[in-house]
């Protein structure tokens, strides 16, 4: 069999994302093999009238719903579990422009990487992921096409939409076909519109892969950088960030380190959930050069910081809808502040608390962050 090249391609599907929550909330439904093949039917039609060279070529596509954050992931997985599939069904046979749909036994996708995450939020953006395969040459044309094509005649037909609706459950505002530049670039624009475009030059670099290492910085003064593998975020506790991090020239009085170190942490962790959301691998490290992985869930602080008298022996510090920021430990060894690294940290650093000595005196929750205005730390609030 010839070699066999793909281009990979996407219906993006403006929906109503109101009836995936609430009382009668339902997702999107999976297709089933016949379903699929039914869908990809119509699609191909369309694909057709735009793309008449693609007749020639086998076109593949997955009888589900993405969100965007599961295509643009290291390594493209859903793309690939296409290709490898379409592949596995030519069978090292003659190469043949086959159309291959491919469904769910009992909402089971017969690959991993192609089960839609239903730990994602349902957003307003949903994606049909398609591959077209076959030579080369013919390939690599019909790419160069649609990158110009779609962007003026995209859209899906009348027919294709009311199908999408159909067989998946969703309402359609709008449908249109798009490659996957297109859908990093509209990725691209949503993040520098929220002043995110640092976050951008991240994930793009992760996504694709680039051997190229990569240092960026975010509005608040958060380091991140790709070494070709991995993202490394340096991430600095109260203590550091106002005396030696970004937080050094901002006045300590009247709360403001509070209100800063809050904004700097909220970033923060935008950065890591998107991130995640992408599946990039992070590690999160302490600022400079160097340094080991910091391990666990969170991380722990030994302050020096002498613990004022009558100083409760827990405090929660804590910033509006960031909710906890850190929780600074009081006992007979001194100060430890203890910061959460991973949604999960915050019960893991309660749980591990709860096994110290002592650790059952007094608990406050100042509804804000505590801390010592001359020495610029984290302090124990007073009783």
């Amino acid at each position: 069999m010839m070699p066999v090249h793909h281009t990979r391609l996407l219906v993006a599907i403006e929906t109503d994302a109101t009836r995936y929550h609430g009382e009668n909330a339902r997702r999107p439904r999976v297709l089933t093999p016949i379903e699929a093949e039914q869908m990809l039917a119509h699609l191909v039609t369309d694909l057709s009238t735009l793309l008449p060279d693609s007749r020639q070529c086998a076109i593949g596509m997955a009888g589900a719903l993405y969100d965007q954050t599961q295509l643009l992931r290291p390594a493209y997985p859903v793309f690939s579990s296409l290709e490898t599939l379409l592949l596995e069904h030519l069978d090292g046979k003659d190469f043949r422009p086959i159309r291959l749909g491919i469904g769910a036994e009992k909402d089971v996708m017969p690959a991993d990487d192609l089960q839609p995450g239903k730990d994602i939020p349902i957003g307003l953006l949903q994606t049909l992921p398609i591959i077209i395969s076959g030579e080369a040459e013919l390939v690599m044309e019909l790419s160069d096409t649609m990158e110009h094509l779609f962007l003026e005649r995209g859209q899906l037909s009348a027919h294709s939409a009311r199908a999408v609706e159909a067989n998946f459950g969703v309402a359609v505002n709008h449908a249109r076909f798009m490659t996957v530049t297109d859908l990093n670039a509209m990725l691209h624009l949503q993040l520098e519109h929220f002043g995110f475009l640092a976050l951008w030059e991240l994930l793009d670099a992760a996504i694709n892969s680039s051997p190229v290492a990569l240092s960026v910085s975010g509005q608040g003064g958060q380091e991140f950088s790709w070494d070709g593998q991995r993202v490394i975020g340096r991430f600095q506790t109260f203590d550091y960030w106002a005396t030696q991090g970004a937080g050094r020239s901002v006045s300590g009085s009247q709360q403001m380190l509070a209100k800063a170190y809050s904004d700097w942490t909220r970033e923060y962790r935008q950065f890591l959930a998107t991130l995640g959301a992408h599946h990039v691998i992070v590690e999160q490290r302490l600022p400079g050069q160097g340094g080991d992985a910091l391990p666990g869930s969170f991380f722990i602080e030994k302050s020096a910081l002498v613990p004022a008298r009558h100083a409760a022996a827990i405090t929660e510090h804590s910033s509006g809808e960031l909710g906890t920021v850190a929780v600074t430990v009081v006992n007979d060894a001194g100060q430890f502040n203890y910061y959460p690294l991973r949604p999960q940290g915050l019960n893991e650093l309660h749980a591990a608390i709860r096994l110290l000595p002592g650790s059952t005196g007094d608990v406050s929750f100042p509804g804000s962050i505590v801390y010592d205005q001359q020495n610029r730390c984290l302090a124990a609030d007073k009783l």
